[in-house]
């Protein structure tokens, strides 16, 4: 009976020692890592190449006249300021950058927006700052079905109220054309009347 009792044991012990053994061999769930380096390499230098949707931001390249106006109150005028801008390649093909002068809020001012399009996310991109604020505005969206407005979906803050991440609908309205308005909506207003701000582009000729 002892023999057996010990046997018994033994055989418990070993089978306990394997589990643990098994255990420390189960591979713990990290970071996620190309299981073929080859084809993670690949399909990075795929995402790589410009698309029938880069081809779309040569459209903006130019210079322009704008003018702004700023929805300040229902059912008053709007401010409105003017300026200039520039549409240039930041990196040929791939990302196109709008620099522009002005008055913001009656203040001197100037800005820079960078616009490309993720291959990646299969999206547009956009990213904003200009001389006057230290926020930062993005960005990202589709263009309609008729291919003549571009959408955008970001967030912006508004320290006056104070309200961070506001959720606004950016929308380039008659992309590529010789006069186009760029528009920003608040949907924290509601469902109507979201717009707060319109910049109409006109290509100088």
């Amino acid at each position: 009976m002892q023999a057996i009792t010990l046997a018994s044991l033994t055989l418990l012990a070993l089978g306990a020692g394997t589990l643990l053994t098994q255990e420390k061999k189960q591979e713990r769930f990290t970071h996620p890592l190309p299981k073929d380096p080859a084809k993670a390499m690949e399909n990075w230098m795929t995402t790589c190449k410009p698309s029938l949707a880069h081809a779309r931001l040569k459209e903006l390249l130019g210079s322009y006249d704008w003018t702004r106006r700023i929805f300040m109150e229902p059912g008053k005028p709007p401010m409105e300021e003017k300026g200039t801008a520039e549409f240039t390649w930041l990196t040929e093909g791939k990302w196109l950058q709008q620099k522009w002068t002005g008055p913001m809020f009656g203040m001197p001012s100037g800005g820079l927006t960078i616009l490309g399009y993720d291959n990646f996310k299969e999206r547009f991109v956009s990213c904003s700052v200009d001389a006057l604020q230290t926020t930062m505005q993005t960005a990202f969206g589709h263009f309609d079905q008729s291919g003549d407005d571009l959408i955008l979906w970001g967030t912006i803050d508004e320290p006056g109220t104070p309200e961070q991440d506001k959720q606004c609908k950016y929308v380039y309205r008659g992309f590529g054309k010789d006069k186009f308005t760029f528009e920003v909506h608040d949907m924290m207003i509601g469902e109507q009347n979201t717009k707060v701000v319109e910049i109409e582009y006109a290509r100088k000729k």
